[in-house]
């Protein structure tokens, strides 16, 4: 199998500027580039340069889809925008990392797989499905950062990691996860179960009615009025998000409830997904089954319906066969299949299978003799 390498920016708080735009340009002829997204795309050769160093440059996501087991999303905030202290619990060496880079942070996710990805992997439309998650983390909703750490965490366990590590902190909700999570756990094939055995103790919070923030307006200092308006004048990004940002605190709003402090190892996690399952499977196999009893009875009350129309349905099936083209002898074999159940149903098989063979005797097409070679 060829190599598989995929690379996506995304500019988000501002558009490229048509310099930006010629300087990306410069890195391959083959790139796919609108003022807010970047994309390369390569088979038998590499990114040509630092994509980490572009990111920061230029962009405010990045996401890199690799065939030999590699995923990775990053992000970059402003620094005004996000504290630290909430994501460095989460960070795992090589695997989550929080980077200190000049005004910006840079969150970077990294999940790496030895065996590699055994289906055929394709990395378009997956970055707009992620990106809701920056959002979501300026918030202060903390879900992404925890599911990203099961996911990476057994691959450093006993190594870089103690044996059996603790839990990070549990975020709220993780029992219900948004379509942007969902995404992110399809995309990096994170065990569903252990996601469920996760969020068991996960603690469920509504967000409270946020008070009208214009309402705090007057509380800035004419300091702070000048420095939001300069900000503005000179097209800074996300003025609008720290303007929310401080008008919260002034009202004293949380931007989110606190994560509740982990308490159950690695290996309970692993049991516990182990349960869920075992669980799963067994709904899904009275599913199955209901499903399976519906179809049979559905088929049952078709088949009496029948009664009564077979010389109908006969006279259907012989005009179907004299079209002499593909699908009508799809149809008639259909119909035929509907006659053979419902006489079987009704104890008038031996009737049916007459009429059948004599039809069968006078069929002089092979491609319609191989049709009803099916109806049994």
């Amino acid at each position: 199998m060829s190599e598989y390498q995929y690379y996506e920016f995304q500019a988000i708080d501002r558009p490229l500027t048509a310099a930006e735009q010629a300087e990306i340009s410069k890195l391959s002829s083959r790139v796919r580039l609108t003022p807010h997204r970047a994309i390369f795309l390569y088979n038998y050769s590499d990114f040509p340069g630092d994509p980490e160093a572009v990111l920061r440059q230029y962009f405010d996501a990045m996401l890199y889809l690799a065939n030999w087991g590699t995923w990775q999303l990053i992000f970059r905030f402003s620094k005004a925008l996000i504290d630290a202290a909430d994501f460095q619990p989460y960070c795992l060496p090589n695997a989550i990392t929080l980077k200190d880079c000049d005004e910006y942070w840079v969150l970077d996710i990294e999940i790496n797989e030895e065996e590699g990805i055994e289906d055929w992997v394709d990395g378009e439309g997956w970055l707009p499905r992620l990106l809701p998650l920056r959002d979501d983390l300026l918030a202060g909703d903390l879900r992404l950062l925890y599911l990203a750490w099961l996911r990476a965490v057994p691959n450093f366990a006993g190594y870089e990691l103690e044996e059996d590590p603790l839990e990070p902190p549990l975020p709220p909700n993780l029992a219900k996860l948004s379509p942007a999570l969902k995404a992110f756990v399809e995309w990096v094939e994170l065990d569903e179960d252990l996601v469920a055995a996760a969020g068991e103790a996960s603690a469920k919070r509504r967000a409270k009615a946020a008070p009208p923030l214009e309402d705090y307006l007057p509380q800035l200092s004419e300091a702070e009025r000048q420095e939001f308006l300069l900000k503005l004048v000179r097209q800074e990004a996300n003025v609008d998000l720290q303007l929310i940002r401080r008008l919260q605190e002034l009202a004293g709003v949380t931007r989110s409830h606190p994560a509740t402090q982990g308490q159950r190892r690695l290996s309970k996690l692993t049991a516990q997904a182990a349960v869920f399952q075992e669980k799963r499977k067994q709904r899904e196999k009275q599913r199955r089954k209901a499903e399976k009893e519906a179809a049979k009875k559905k088929r049952l009350q078709y088949l009496q319906s029948l009664a009564g129309k077979e010389e109908e349905i006969w006279t259907r099936v012989m005009a179907l066969i004299e079209k002499k083209q593909a699908r009508p002898y799809d149809e008639a074999t259909a119909l035929l299949q509907d006659l053979h159940d419902s006489a079987k149903h009704q104890g008038q098989l031996p009737e049916f299978l007459q009429r059948f063979e004599q039809l069968k005797a006078q069929c002089s097409s092979a491609t319609l003799m191989k049709r009803l070679r099916t109806v049994r």
